[in-house]
């Protein structure tokens, strides 16, 4: 088995490979993901509000025949 200070050089080694993305390009990425996340906030909330409002007039003809 390895000692851990092997294995921490390991992973910085590896680390030093990675290619990170530059400034712009997270910054792009982080804005995608925030007007997609408040696209399906919209959207289930919509289908949400859709589905009670449904539920309520359909539980409300089934007891009162309104």
């Amino acid at each position: 088995m390895k000692s851990l200070g092997s294995f921490l050089r390991e992973v910085k080694i590896e680390l030093s490979k990675v290619v990170w993305p530059r400034k712009e390009e997270f910054v792009g990425s982080v804005v995608v993901v925030l007007i997609t996340l408040v696209m399906f906030a919209i959207f289930f909330g919509v289908i949400n509000y859709a589905f009670q409002t449904g539920a309520l007039k359909g539980f409300q003809v089934l007891m009162f025949g309104r």
